[in-house]
């Protein structure tokens, strides 16, 4: 039987995420909202300007013409950090599409031989 699974530094970095949360009413008071600590940062910085175009365009961000690349990434990044993000859906997905190889590309126009 062929077994797929998450590779180790993807499972520690879920798991380590997961316990740098807060949970709601682990505090003392239980008045504190749920907060995330240490939350993961996405360098915008590294993306190609046209890839930062191309997000722009697809949100419908309302921005003025010619911004440069600091002002794109500054813009972005707001937008980007107000994305819900459902945990549970998401890992559920990529374990789903790693399981099916959806990752790869389809190369069956060779006739199926890899």
């Amino acid at each position: 039987a062929r077994h797929l699974y998450i590779c180790d530094f993807h499972k520690n970095l879920i798991q380590s995420v997961r316990n740098r949360r807060k949970r709601k009413g682990s505090d003392d008071d239980g008045d504190s909202p749920v907060q995330d600590v240490d939350t993961p940062e996405v360098d915008l910085y590294q993306l190609q300007v046209n890839t930062l175009r191309r997000y722009k365009r697809h949100f419908k961000l309302q921005t003025r013409p010619g911004l440069n690349k600091a002002q794109l990434v500054e813009i972005i990044g707001c937008h980007f950090r107000t994305i819900p993000v459902n945990e549970k859906d998401t890992l559920t997905y990529f374990i789903y599409s790693v399981k099916n190889d959806k990752n790869k590309p389809d190369l069956k126009l060779d006739g199926g031989v890899h």
